[in-house]
């Protein structure tokens, strides 16, 4: 959200598909993906952007850890 003012709340009107299109660009997701996060936590582009980028809240992430005998994965 290039130039949000600050405290504004921004929605995604999902019954729009020019809306969809545009907030699914500006976001760098596809619209399928853009459905998806507002289903999971409503309409608000700020709830909406940090669901993208974080993921599911109950999804692990792992990271690649180098050690003397390779390569092992460390959960974060």
């Amino acid at each position: 959200m290039r130039n949000a003012e600050h405290g504004k709340r921004y929605l995604i009107d999902v019954s729009k598909p020019w809306h969809v299109a545009w907030w699914a660009k500006e976001l760098g997701v596809s619209e399928d993906s853009l459905l998806e996060a507002v289903r999971a936590v409503g309409n608000q582009a700020r709830a909406v952007q940090y669901h993208l980028r974080v993921g599911k809240p109950n999804e692990r992430r792992i990271a690649p850890r180098n050690t003397d005998r390779g390569c092992t994965l460390e959960m974060l």
